[in-house]
């Protein structure tokens, strides 16, 4: 009787589970359409049985970026909040989260929006713009050494990064930046320069974002230029030997 009842038991709770399993008919995405490079994005993942009742479960999802690259996965509760944090890079456009649970599965799209943001440093008495932001980098830089001021024209494709030399007379100087419509203020002070004037030199490297974000590209142009090379030669020493 005692293992009878056991039996029993545990055939009511394959049975309960079986039908917590099946019972699930609907998954909702729950979130805001659009967000920024840096934000936060979240989202709810809940479960609906055939009544449309909200039921739990645990929940799988992944989430794609433009390139349907997946970014970010996990699992979560039904009702249950997931946040997760957008790269200041975040390639700008249509995003998907996806959510499975056994054969029942969801998908949402959500726009990740344009971020114009350079990341302003000073180097010795360099400095130093770097485009950090999803799109081209376009803005006027409004540069105080010392009292005297100097505007510089910066753009910057994705991930490419500029240097402009500081110059002055020789001595120490408060350097103050001002970004586009004064957007943003950085400060550095007691900087030594050296110079004949106050003035701005466009410097010495930069850094380019397309072949940093398209490497297959120059691969494939240095490689199709040695095939070039290599064909030029073989027609060469094809005419010497007639």
């Amino acid at each position: 009787m005692k293992n009878s009842a056991v039996l029993g038991l545990i055939f009511l709770l394959s049975v309960g589970f079986l039908a917590g399993l099946v019972c699930a008919e609907k998954i909702e995405i729950q979130m805001e359409n659009s967000y920024v490079p840096g934000e936060d994005v979240s989202f709810k993942l809940i479960l609906y049985d055939d009544q449309n009742n909200k039921i739990d479960g645990q929940i799988s999802y992944f989430v794609q970026n433009y390139y349907s690259e997946v970014v970010e996965q996990g699992i979560s509760n039904s009702d249950k909040e997931v946040v997760f944090k957008l790269p200041e890079n975040a390639i700008q456009g249509p995003w998907k989260v996806s959510a499975k649970y056994n054969e029942v599965e969801a998908g949402l799209l959500f726009n990740v929006g344009e971020l114009e943001l350079a990341d302003i440093k000073l180097e010795g008495d360099t400095l130093v713009l770097k485009n950090i932001g999803n799109s081209v980098y376009d803005k006027k830089i409004l540069i105080y050494i010392g009292t005297e001021d100097q505007t510089a024209d910066i753009t910057l494709e994705v991930g490419q990064e500029k240097r402009i030399r500081l110059t002055a007379p020789d001595g120490n100087y408060n350097i103050k930046v001002i970004e586009g419509n004064e957007e943003k203020t950085i400060e550095f002070n007691d900087v030594p320069l050296t110079g004949n004037v106050v003035g701005l030199e466009r410097v010495l490297n930069t850094t380019s974002g397309f072949w940093q974000r398209y490497p297959l590209v120059s691969l494939f142009l240095g490689a199709l230029l040695l095939v070039i090379v290599i064909v030029g030669i073989l027609k060469f020493i094809n005419r010497k030997s007639h």
